[in-house]
């Protein structure tokens, strides 16, 4: 009885995880945008200790400034520990509110900024998550893939050029990514992208700041559920 009463627990335990997310395949990416140094000296170490990589959205026109990552991180993160690097413009400007003169220059600058220093340059992720039709127009000349700001339900065949997205904003708690994230996989979504922007302990009026005890949180939720952490790039090819 006593070995019967064990099995009945550890079966109990080990079936807790696969209850709430159960045998169908939801990917998750992890990205952040505005390049914030917390994203290499609070973000990054917990992702290794997860072996989880990410999609890091940067503007190249801003890179090395105050606060900001610096192109040697940049270059580590993706040489060394296979994230994907993706493009923001060079300034983080609004596309709808700027001339489409200043528009073009932006995207594509920022697109040869990538290239030139051999980083990946296939994913663009829309600034404020808005554009036109004459934006996209040249947005697509030089990317493949296209993030939004839009929280969408993402389902196979993806369309590459029209990716969902949850951002992390500063009065969140790991509870409602985790929410969103059992959601996706309940509805039988098979991607979700989680936004990060900034970890620090003190947001100081940032909208989009995610404490480190709550991003150690969502990283370990991910990791306890067996969830598979992928890039943009690779999810693009793998489900469009």
């Amino acid at each position: 009885m006593k070995w019967i009463s064990l099995l009945i627990a550890l079966l109990l335990v080990s079936c807790e995880i696969i209850t709430e997310l159960g045998p169908e395949k939801t990917y998750v990416i992890i990205s952040f945008d505005d390049q914030h140094e917390s994203i290499y000296s609070t973000a990054f170490p917990v992702m290794e200790e997860y072996g989880f990589r990410a999609t890091n959205v940067i503007n190249t026109g801003v890179i090395g400034g105050e606060n900001k990552l610096t192109w040697s991180q940049v270059e580590e993160l993706e040489f060394e520990h296979d994230w994907e690097t993706a493009g923001h413009t060079l300034h983080h400007i609004t596309l709808t509110t700027s001339p489409i003169e200043l528009v073009e220059y932006e995207i594509y600058h920022d697109w040869l900024n990538l290239k030139d220093h051999g980083l990946s340059h296939s994913t663009f992720a829309l600034p404020s998550g808005k554009a036109n039709q004459e934006h996209y127009d040249i947005i697509l000349q030089y990317y493949h893939n296209v993030r939004t700001s839009q929280n969408i339900a993402t389902y196979a065949p993806i369309d590459r050029t029209d990716l969902g997205y949850y951002v992390y904003l500063t009065d969140y708690t790991a509870e409602n990514v985790k929410a969103r994230i059992l959601q996706a996989h309940q509805n039988k979504e098979c991607l979700i992208v989680i936004g990060f922007h900034r970890v620090l302990e003190d947001a100081d009026g940032h909208p989009t700041n995610c404490k480190p005890d709550d991003f150690y949180e969502i990283m370990k939720f991910i990791y306890d559920n067996n969830l598979e952490v992928i890039t943009i790039k690779e999810a693009c090819e793998l489900l469009s």
